[in-house]
């Protein structure tokens, strides 16, 4: 306070000062002056007496602003809850804030500890020390984060923020570091990675689960379709063809029984038909005989048919020989596909496409059917077994995307990476 208060005083003084030296000046000088100029001299030097006062009264204005200015600035130093401390190209502190001790673990009386670099971990103090001749090199802010100990135990991560700076002599090489305990942010960071972790380990262990039961659900499809072709069809057919020969006996013996033996036998062959048709759907076989793309054609030829559809095929740059997996995939998505549309689009006209690149192969169904909404769940699930179909693909890295409008159709769009890239 005594030197605020000298401060004070400084502008008094100079004043007494120069109003001493103006009369001094003024007593030397007039007795040389003509008499019409001493009038002149006088009315020039109240002018420039006015003028000192004035520039004095504005010198104790930004005196008091700077001093008020300099408390604000010495409140927030002390009272942030951030460490601030300044620091020379050694690393010796020249000032630190309370929250800056605090950090340290220092006591407050003890106003500047030695070295800011002491209270840096083994494993990061010349780090640190890197870090600061960069900032001081370079002449521009920089961040970092830090593993930094207390002085009296213990240790926590924190987050710096350095400045090149000037100390009070104007010289450089010094640096501003601000620096706030992060632990709490660091500890939450790697309980989020390991369970991040965990979750990319559920991820995978989900999409082989689901490749084993895709792969166990096609086993078993193939099972029953070889037993219904192998066992039942072949015994419906043992069945009609006894009907035809009991038919040709009771013609001659009981004509009157014929027509409803023939109903029978009619059944027992539109049955026999299901049974091929069912046994064909659970597992084609053709899909270990031929290639991919002429299993598709088959299979459109008869849903166009069975539906009364209007389906174009188009096929480019198709590998001649896709593993059975890829093979299966994507020929389940298209009976998944064009089943929905023969249950729920009331399309007339479908396209399909399967084309091959070096890095993917994309099957494309698109038709001229109803449409529907994708964002409203109730419209999304509507038979469309979009879930499903991402579940078919997962395992085999794929993607599975729908684009649709009401009233403009639908486009289903499969992508799955090349053998050489899954």
């Amino acid at each position: 306070m005594a030197n605020l208060a000298s401060r004070a005083q400084e502008p008094d003084d100079l004043r007494r000062r120069a109003e001493t030296q103006l009369s001094r000046l003024v007593q030397q000088s007039v007795p040389s002056l003509a008499p019409e100029n001493v009038e002149a001299l006088v009315h020039e030097l109240r002018v420039h007496q006015i003028e000192l006062e004035m520039q004095c009264h504005e010198l104790r204005k930004a005196q008091a602003e700077a001093e008020e200015s300099r408390n604000r600035y010495r409140e927030l130093y002390e009272s942030i809850p951030i460490g601030y401390v300044t620091i020379d190209s050694t690393g010796r502190m020249i000032d630190i804030n309370p929250a800056g001790l605090a950090l340290l673990g220092e006591q407050p009386v003890r106003r500047t500890p030695t070295s800011f670099n002491a209270y840096f971990s083994e494993r990061d103090v010349h780090r640190f020390i890197l870090f600061c001749r960069e900032v001081v090199a370079k002449q521009e802010p920089n961040s970092g984060e830090f593993e930094m100990k207390r002085a009296r135990g213990g240790g926590f991560f924190a987050s710096l923020q350095a400045a090149p700076a000037r100390n009070d002599q104007g010289q450089g090489g010094c640096l501003r570091v601000t620096f706030k305990d992060i632990t709490r942010r660091k500890e939450a960071e790697e309980v989020l990675r390991r369970h991040q972790l965990e979750l990319e380990g559920n991820r995978a262990e989900l999409r082989d689960l689901a490749g084993k039961l895709f792969s166990a659900q096609e086993e078993e499809r193939r099972r029953i379709a070889c037993e219904l072709h192998d066992d039942h069809c072949q015994r419906l057919t043992a069945a009609i063809l006894e009907a035809n020969t009991l038919a040709k006996v009771l013609r001659t013996a009981q004509p009157a029984l014929v027509p409803r033996l023939e109903s029978v036998r009619k059944k027992l062959v539109d049955l026999l038909e299901d049974f091929r048709h069912l046994a064909h759907d659970l597992h084609p076989r053709n899909l270990d005989t031929v290639s991919l793309a002429s299993s598709m054609r088959s299979h459109l030829k008869e849903m166009a048919d069975y539906a009364g559809l209007r389906i174009e095929f188009e096929e480019e740059d198709v590998p001649g020989r896709l593993p059975m997996p890829i093979i299966v995939c994507l020929y389940r998505l298209l009976q998944e596909s064009l089943s929905n549309i023969h249950k729920h689009a009331r399309a007339t006209h479908v396209r399909v496409r399967l084309a091959g690149s070096p890095d993917r192969l994309t099957l494309t169904v698109a038709d001229d059917g109803a449409g529907f909404d994708p964002g409203r769940p109730s419209e999304s699930r509507k038979g469309i077994g979009l879930t499903s179909m991402h579940e078919r693909v997962r395992p085999l890295g794929g993607t599975v995307s729908i684009e649709s409008r009401p009233g403009e159709g639908t486009t289903i769009t499969v992508t799955i990476p090349s053998p050489r890239e899954a």
